[in-house]
């Protein structure tokens, strides 16, 4: 492997040489020492050197028996799960997507969880509602997203509280974190009830749209679906009405495909 060399002005090369420690980990290499990873990388030693210790204090190389041989360790499959995950919800939800589109003549998205925001895996577009450029890979906020409060709303007590934290930083968020973040939870608990999210043009001037959460096998919500319109065309009374119980039967139908059992009682 020889030395990085890109002059793109927004190319990290510190970065991009970490990745290249871990991807010169293989089946034919599973361990190795800071003379190997400079042999295969083409980097110095006090360069490898100093990339593996950072690896290794994040947890993302391990010591093996000898002290000076190094493997990936377990937090690196961490990564290769969130993608594998994602990617078997979009495969999952796909097919139930494009139908509810059809159904309802609307675009309809599906996002999961990225840290403190949400990230859209699935777009299926019917038209240009606003002029708002979202695809596969955008990254919105959650307190004034619809999918984002369905993927707050049932979360842990801790997260909450961390997601606080990281909302202050968010001038524009001010009414939501204020006194304690009193609107934002009580959004939250209203998801919580209900089992869907509302955002009535909160995100941009326009825009309406309802959420519901999807379910893995073990209850956990781990992406939303939305079905957004034009708030020209939907009142909020008319989102409600016409949009709530299509898509929550697709959500529900896209969480037992992924092996939730549905609790035993009917659609609010």
């Amino acid at each position: 492997m020889k030395h990085i060399i890109n002059k793109e002005r927004d190319f990290i090369t510190s970065l991009a040489r970490g990745l290249s420690i871990l991807e010169a980990f293989d089946p034919a290499s599973p361990i190795m020492g800071i003379t190997d990873l400079a042999r295969k990388t083409g980097l110095s030693k006090s360069t490898v050197f100093r990339l593996v210790h950072t690896l290794r204090s994040r947890g993302y190389i391990i010591n093996t028996g000898d002290r000076r041989k190094f493997t990936l360790g377990p937090k690196i499959l961490g990564l290769g799960f969130a993608v594998l995950s994602s990617l078997e919800l979009r495969e999952v939800a796909q097919p139930y997507l494009l139908e509810l589109s059809r159904l309802v003549k609307e675009t309809v998205n599906l996002a999961v969880l990225d840290e403190w925001k949400l990230i859209y895996v699935e777009r299926i577009k019917i038209q240009q509602i606003i002029d708002i450029n979202l695809h596969v890979g955008s990254r919105l906020e959650l307190y004034n997203t619809a999918m984002g409060r369905v993927l707050a709303a049932f979360q842990s007590d801790d997260w909450i509280s961390g997601y606080l934290k990281y909302l202050k930083q968010l001038p524009e968020a001010k009414s939501y974190w204020r006194e304690n973040g009193k609107e934002l939870m009580k959004i939250l608990e209203e998801v919580g009830r209900n089992d869907f999210a509302i955002n009535n043009e909160e995100l941009t001037p326009g825009l309406r749209s309802v959420a519901a959460p999807v379910r893995n096998r073990e209850g956990h919500v781990v992406g939303a679906a939305n079905v957004a319109v034009s708030s020209s065309l939907y009142s909020l009374q008319k989102l409600k009405q016409d949009l709530v119980s299509p898509l929550r039967k697709t959500t529900q139908a896209i969480s037992t495909a992924l092996g939730y059992r549905l609790p035993n009682k009917g659609i609010k």
